[in-house]
């Protein structure tokens, strides 16, 4: 064994050009490998942190059936002693109380549907970052009960400013006509038409007062230690409250389409890996291939003096293997190098900022960089320079002595 593992060395540095080639294209195939996936894993939690950052939070609680059909009727009374026991919950960090209703807002020149939206200006700032959203204007004061904040889209379609009225106009929990005037204080802009588009926001004591919910909510939005555990909290928070009553929803059961978007990204990412695998692999392949076909009399000659094929399989693999081991340790190095160089200072996309806001992912994306798929990668690229390597082996095994000493 030690001596065909010299003998596979001796090869190696005496053909130095091909091996450095073969080197660096599992060097750089394994690079790209390891910073693609953690550019997607930073990708990915950013988005799921800026969309949960916004309205959905990482848990939702409301009355049952409310999440699929929105309604007054569907509220939570007096919900303080619910509050109390998911506060218990020591990964919860904080609650806010809510009130939704779908309901029409005018201006002086223009009507749009809008999901309004009564919160309390008070816990909504430890749950949500919509405050951190105000473009221009400010946020909701707790004692203005007659203040409106308005989606950037939203206020361009009913051609207001800050400082102008509009009216909101719906049904109440009584059933009788809800209207109300509000002041514009702020504008929102999260760079989400869909939220930008159709959202107004007051606060909870007026939207309870206009909708004649004295003492009544919609939902609860939780925001808990890491958005990651949502459905493990979600698990324990079903233990402790009348699941009959009550649901208790995570994000992604919020907004299925956004995790769907989520698992869609993931799949495509790994067909792209798929492929950077395949060109590494057909790299090593080829120039191992070239190696035999340029020793065929070497082969020849070893054959004839009695090495066994298996041996000469052993060979070539160690040679493959060999070259595996450093351009892996080299293409780890250089993967993990950059992945951390980008993951502090961030790789900018600028000039696609527009498109990339409609997915929560903002302009700068931070590489996220995992132990688990850096070892895994290593050991995929490592074994298929191994598994490349049998086809020229058996090439080489199965030549005939006589032939192959003849062979210029």
């Amino acid at each position: 064994m030690r001596t065909f593992l010299k003998i596979a060395w001796r090869n190696i540095i005496r053909s130095k050009w091909r091996s450095l080639i073969t080197i660096a294209a599992i060097a750089f195939g394994l690079a790209a490998l390891i910073f693609i996936r953690a550019f997607v894993e930073g990708a990915d939690r950013t988005m799921i942190e800026n969309y949960t950052d916004l309205i959905p939070g990482h848990l939702q609680i409301h009355k049952i059936g409310f999440h699929k059909k929105m309604g007054l009727e569907r509220s939570i009374l007096a919900p303080e002693k619910l509050i109390e026991v998911i506060k218990a919950e020591p990964e919860v960090v904080n609650v806010t109380r809510r009130i939704k209703d779908y309901c029409l807002v005018s201006s002086s020149e223009h009507s749009s549907g809008v999901l309004l939206m009564g919160i309390d200006p008070s816990t909504e700032p430890q749950v949500s970052y919509l405050h951190k959203r105000i473009r221009h204007g400010e946020y909701l004061s707790k004692d203005k009960d007659d203040q409106i904040i308005l989606g950037k889209v939203l206020a361009e379609i009913l051609n207001v400013e800050l400082g102008d009225k509009v009216v909101i106009m719906g049904q109440a929990a009584d059933g009788s006509l809800a209207s109300g005037a509000y002041r514009l204080c702020g504008i929102l802009d999260t760079g989400a038409e869909e939220i930008d588009k159709t959202v107004a926001l007051i606060t909870l004591k007026a939207a309870q007062q206009l909708l004649v919910m004295e003492g009544k909510i919609s939902e609860l939005t939780l925001r808990i230690e890491s958005v990651y555990n949502a459905a493990d909290v979600s698990q324990k928070l079903k233990a402790k409250i009348d699941t009959k009553e009550f649901e208790v929803l995570t994000w992604k059961e919020i907004s299925p389409l956004t995790a769907q978007w989520l698992e869609f990204d993931r799949a495509f990412i790994n067909y792209i890996l798929f492929i950077v695998l395949l060109v590494v692999a057909s790299g090593i392949f080829n120039t191992l291939l070239m190696s035999v076909l340029e020793r065929i009399r070497e082969f020849g000659i070893m054959l004839a003096l009695g090495t066994k094929r298996i041996q000469i399989v052993l060979m070539v693999a160690l040679e493959s293997l060999i070259l595996g081991v450093i351009g892996s340790a080299l293409g780890v190095t250089i993967g993990v190098a950059v992945s951390l160089y980008f993951g502090s200072r961030g790789v900018n996309l600028g000039k696609f900022a527009s498109a990339l806001e409609n997915y929560y992912t903002g302009s700068i994306i931070y590489p996220r960089l995992y132990l688990d798929y850096v070892v895994g990668f290593s050991l995929i690229v490592l074994i298929t320079s191994v598994l490349v390597s049998f086809y020229p082996a058996w090439r080489a095994a199965n030549l005939k002595p006589v032939e192959a000493i003849k062979h210029f």
